[in-house]
């Protein structure tokens, strides 16, 4: 019986609001890893192991520690940091699925949990915008756990808090290695978010669910016999 949700937070719950084109050419630019051709997810990946598992008193310290993370140096990283941290805030909202997706798993009397990557900076002005806290039970923040999805300890951090077993949680989100994978190695079941519904060879992760919206999870927890 599943008595906790865990819900990732971007691409799931709202949009990345990220000029992935532009982004995508300045990491092309970049040679990020010591002089060699770097993919967005390299880029991402580092980014978060740099940025996401501390708390930061204010910019120049975030900025610190990302620009000294990379062998590329100058305007390019400049330009990244300011496409995934300063550029995209006001335009957060939440998908149109999420609160009604919400609400009805309160009145079913699921608890639910916030688990996301994430730096604090960015985390407090999406939490004043859109009162995250006032729909969640939980709010596992990386940068308050000391890792990163897919490391076990924040998926432990859920379990621990509820005092339930990794079966009787249900992880969403659209990362298929930070949180389906994170998901599977911990015992927990989960459901793909696949928003753009975008086709994927299954060979190494594959996730117990996928669904384009949450209007369906409904199905995924009858699945589950919660129906």
């Amino acid at each position: 019986m599943i008595k906790v949700v865990i819900f990732d937070l971007w691409n799931t719950l709202i949009p990345a609001t990220i000029d992935w084109p532009h982004l995508i050419s300045l990491v092309k630019k970049s040679s990020i890893n010591n002089g060699e051709s770097s993919s967005l997810g390299d880029f991402i990946k580092k980014y978060e192991e740099l940025t996401q598992k501390k708390k930061y008193g204010d910019y120049e310290e975030l900025r610190k520690d990302f620009l000294s993370g990379f062998s590329a140096k100058g305007v390019v990283l400049e330009q990244m940091l300011y496409e995934i941290y300063v550029n995209r805030i006001d335009k957060i909202v939440f998908f149109d699925d999420v609160l009604p997706t919400l609400v009805e798993l309160k009145n079913k009397g699921y608890k639910l949990a916030l688990l996301t990557n994430t730096e604090n900076l960015t985390f407090e002005k999406i939490e004043a915008k859109l009162k995250l806290s006032n729909y969640f039970d939980f709010l596992g923040l990386s940068y308050e756990i000391g890792e990163i999805k897919p490391n076990p300890k924040m998926f432990e951090a859920v379990v621990n808090h509820f005092g339930v077993k990794p079966s009787e949680c249900l992880m969403v989100g659209d990362s298929l290695r930070s949180d389906i994978t994170g998901a599977k190695n911990f015992g927990i079941p989960s459901v793909w978010i696949n928003r753009p519904k975008k086709s994927f060879d299954f060979a190494e992760i594959k996730p117990d669910f996928e669904l384009s919206t949450l209007r369906d999870i409904d199905k995924v927890l009858e699945g589950l016999g919660d129906g």
